[in-house]
């Protein structure tokens, strides 16, 4: 009968790992424009304004890492005219949650998603400006 040989025991891993919200937020942007039906992401004029003072770059996401070490994204969301908006906003959640957990080990405790804008495209806004008949009204 073979001996089995046992692996020597390691010592416990020391030290702190800790993911800037800055990063979580850069996933969650990806993220979501990965989902068809959403167009981009917006962010407001504070946004912008707080991106020329702090120098950071804000893409309309933002990450808040809470006491109990779950995150919570805010998503502010430009949506595709012709996409059922309620069905794209899901896909965003699912898809923001999966990666963000699976590439931190984070836990996301919410995904909220803000509709800012729906993006009419050019074809959309030509048949907009078209002068409708009679018929149409």
């Amino acid at each position: 009968m073979a001996s089995e040989r046992k692996a020597p025991k390691r010592a416990p891993w020391r030290g702190h790992i800790s993911i800037a919200e800055e990063v979580v937020s850069s996933i969650a942007s990806i993220a979501a424009q990965e989902v068809e039906g959403l167009s981009g992401l917006k962010g407001t004029v504070a946004d912008g304004l707080a991106a020329l003072l702090s120098g950071e770059k804000r893409r309309g996401v933002a990450a808040q890492l809470s006491e109990d070490q779950s995150i919570r994204v805010r998503l502010k969301a430009v949506i595709q005219y012709g996409y059922p908006i309620h069905e794209v906003a899901q896909k965003v959640q699912a898809k923001v949650k999966q990666e963000i957990e699976g590439m931190t080990g984070l836990r996301v405790s919410a995904v909220d998603v803000y509709v800012q804008e729906l993006d009419l495209g050019e074809t959309s806004l030509a048949r907009a400006k078209e002068p409708r008949t009679k018929e149409e009204s």
